[in-house]
Formats: C-alpha cells, sequence, structure tokens
C-alpha cells in the first residue's frame, strides 16, 4: 500500500504567532495529522528534514522526541502489515492513538499541556506550569528521558529537598507539587503510566497547606474607606475608587474589572463572564451617590482613548498579546496595592489588605449580615457550593470567636 510518514508545521499560526507541529500519516492519498507538543517560528523549522533548527530551543532533544513518534507510527505500520493484507487511516488510527500516548515522557506530557493552556489563553496556569517543569530540569539534568514510573516518593521527597535548599516555601513547594501531580493523573487517564505507580497516595500534598485567616475589612473600617479625604493623597484616588467599586460589584475581581467596558453598563446594570471560571454573572449596582460619583468621574479622566471604564487598560485587548495584558494587569494592580496600603495606614488601619480583598469585604459582609451562602455563591461567580464553604471558613471561625467571647 502506498503509505508516507512525516513531521510537518501546519501553517494556521496560533494566538502566540508560532505554527504547530503535527505528525502526518498518509494511507492511499489521505491523510491525517497527529498532534505533538510543540509548536515553533517558521524560521526555526527546517521542511525538507522534518525536524526543529539550531534556532529552536532544545533542538536535539526534541528532534529526538519527534523521531520517536515518527518510530511509533512507523511500528503501528508494520503492525498492520503483519496483521491485514490491506488497512486504512480508521484501523491505523486504532493501532497508533494507543501506542502514540504510551511513548510521552513526563517533560512531553508537560510540554503539551502547557502548549494547550497556552492557547486557550490560560496564561497564569501555563506560566505556572512551566515554572514547574522548569524546577524539575534543574533538578534532574536528565530529566527528558524520564518516564512516569520515575517518579516516586523518594523522588518527590529529594526535590522537595531541593526547592528549600533554593529558599522555597510551604506555598511555593505546594504549587509544584499539585502541578506535578496534575500532569501525573493526566498520564493516568491516557494510560501512559498504570494507577499502580501513582505516588501521591503516600506522597500528601496537604502537608503544605496553610491554613491563614483571610484579611477582609470590616464594615466599619470599609466605612472610614468611604469617608477617607483622597485629598491627602490624590495619587491613590484609582486604587480607591477601584477597591470601592469592586465592593458593590459583588467582589469583581480585578482582572474583570480592567475588561468592563461603557457599552457594557446601563442603568447601574451590566453583564459579564468572569475570567476565571468563565460563569455568566450579572450584577446590579446600588443606586448611591459613591457610585455615581465614580462612574462621574471616569467620563471625564479618560487617559487614554479605550472602551474600557477604568484605566487600567492603556490599549484594546486585541493588541495585547497573552503575556503583554498579564504584565500589564498585573503591574497596575500591584501599584494600586501600594497606593492602598498607603490609604490604610492614613486611616489607622492595622491590616495588609490588596485590592483582592474587595472580594473578601463584600462576601464577609454578606455572611455577616446572614446572606444565603448560595446568593454568595452565585454572587462570587464560583462553580460549586464547596468553594464558597471554604472561602468563608475562615469569616465563620472569627465570627464564633466573637459571639463566643461576647458571653463572658
Amino acid at each position: 500500500m502506498n503509505t508516507s510518514i512525516k513531521i510537518v508545521s501546519k501553517k494556521n499560526v496560533l494566538k502566540n504567532g508560532l505554527y504547530p507541529i503535527y505528525l502526518r500519516v498518509t494511507i492511499d492519498r489521505k491523510s491525517k495529522f497527529y498532534s505533538t507538543p510543540f509548536s515553533c517560528k517558521l524560521s526555526e523549522w527546517n521542511e525538507n528534514q522534518g525536524e526543529f533548527t539550531s534556532k529552536f530551543r532544545n533542538h536535539l532533544s526534541f528532534n529526538k522526541t519527534l523521531r520517536k513518534m515518527k518510530d511509533s507510527a512507523s511500528d503501528a505500520i508494520s503492525l498492520l502489515e503483519k496483521d491485514y493484507e490491506s488497512y486504512n487511516l480508521i484501523l491505523f488510527d486504532k493501532y497508533y492513538s494507543q501506542k502514540d500516548k504510551q511513548g510521552l515522557t513526563l517533560c512531553e506530557l508537560f510540554q503539551k499541556e502547557i502548549d494547550i493552556l497556552y492557547e486557550n489563553g490560560q496564561i497564569s496556569y501555563s506560566t505556572s506550569m512551566n515554572e514547574t517543569l522548569k524546577a524539575l530540569q534543574k533538578f534532574k539534568k536528565d530529566l527528558i528521558d524520564y518516564k512516569f514510573e520515575n517518579i516516586d516518593f523518594q523522588f518527590l521527597t529529594d526535590f522537595e529537598n531541593f526547592l528549600r535548599k533554593r529558599g522555597a516555601n510551604d506555598g511555593g513547594i505546594g504549587v509544584y507539587m499539585r502541578n506535578i501531580r496534575t500532569i501525573y493523573n493526566k498520564a493516568i487517564n491516557y494510560k501512559i503510566v498504570q494507577p499502580q505507580y501513582y505516588p501521591f497516595r503516600d506522597f500528601k500534598i496537604s502537608k503544605y497547606k496553610k491554613r491563614n485567616l483571610r484579611k477582609a475589612l470590616t464594615e466599619k473600617e470599609f466605612e472610614i474607606l468611604l469617608n477617607f479625604d483622597i485629598e491627602q493623597i490624590p495619587s491613590a484616588k484609582n486604587a480607591r475608587y477601584l477597591y470601592i467599586f469592586s465592593y458593590y460589584a459583588r467582589g469583581m475581581n480585578f482582572t474583570d474589572l480592567a475588561e468592563l467596558k461603557w457599552s457594557d453598563l446601563e442603568n447601574f446594570q451590566f453583564n459579564y463572564n468572569r475570567n476565571k471560571t468563565d460563569v455568566l454573572l450579572k450584577v446590579k449596582l446600588p443606586d448611591i451617590p459613591i457610585i455615581d460619583e465614580i462612574l462621574q468621574f471616569y467620563k471625564i479622566y479618560r487617559p487614554s482613548e479605550t472602551p474600557y471604564i477604568f484605566p487600567i487598560l492603556n490599549k484594546k485587548i486585541k493588541e495585547y498579546t497573552p503575556e503583554e495584558m498579564k504584565k500589564r494587569k498585573d503591574s497596575v494592580r500591584s501599584y494600586y496595592n501600594r497606593q492602598l496600603k498607603e490609604i490604610l495606614k492614613l486611616c489607622e488601619i492595622d491590616k495588609n489588605i490588596t485590592f483582592y480583598t474587595a472580594r473578601h469585604t463584600f462576601a464577609t459582609t454578606a455572611l455577616r449580615k446572614d446572606v444565603n451562602i448560595n446568593i454568595i455563591k452565585q454572587s462570587l461567580g464560583h462553580k460549586r457550593l464547596s468553594t464558597t464553604e471554604n472561602y468563608l471558613d475562615d469569616f465563620k471561625d472569627s465570627e464564633v470567636d466573637s459571639i463566643i467571647t461576647g458571653m463572658f
């Protein structure tokens, strides 16, 4: 039969400007493309050789991976030729798909997941996964050859010790370990590794979890913020206004506030899909003087010609790359956090408050006013009630302490 196997670069450019690499199998002039974990610039790809040029990072190791995939497809063809007089792409796929998944190493599956997250616009998660992979590669120089069976209790313990020597704390180590566990679970689902090798039955990630009391402003403290004379520190006006708006917008996240347009707002109401969970939220702002004051201010204060209400993004979303978007939001949020600390210092409020705690302040105020937890869940945009329950646990504990203390 007329059969060919080749590694190719498809010409459909991805959101990040790179081109995806595929394994192409052709049987009797009909082709099927199998995705690889890789994408690159056209200048980094040798089309004739079907491999990366020396301009591509770790090109020698990754070309080795591509050859393995090609060899795996060739092995499937050899089995088909042994078992059948004739075959087609459908039959090939049954033979190859299982073999293709079984061939992925730890690094390859990690990279595949990083690329998928990036292409889906989950930049923060993609960055976290990438940082975990880089830490693992520094820990084990020969990680490229590691299979999932190599990741056992001793490996994870040694990795933990390696991270601690480099100054990592429990929170950071916990993130790395959860990311490894996620990849390992995917490997089991893909049947790359058998469940009996799963190391996280014995290696408990829960030991890294610290129970930190979430900081939130009390109603009295929030009232002090509302009445604060911003002329004492005019440069902090944006930080104060956005914190207050976030509170009254039912704990709206900073990243969502950044993308809120004037065209979204009508009669103090707007809808938006929360970036983190993609849950559709419908918000009705209270018709009170401070909200009107904020909106009137931003109708005049327009440092950049954008469709957005708040001066966080200085150009349209489509003009940012995903990395630029994240960097811009993080930078402005960091600046506002510093400004909030200055305001609280002048207000004589001794709490380590960041912009995100406007969300906590809304949630704890709702809880103290006996708002049903399902209503709080819906307002916060959580998908599961258990998330809201965990979110409010510390608030409940502090309320119990207050009530019991008041008995004596």
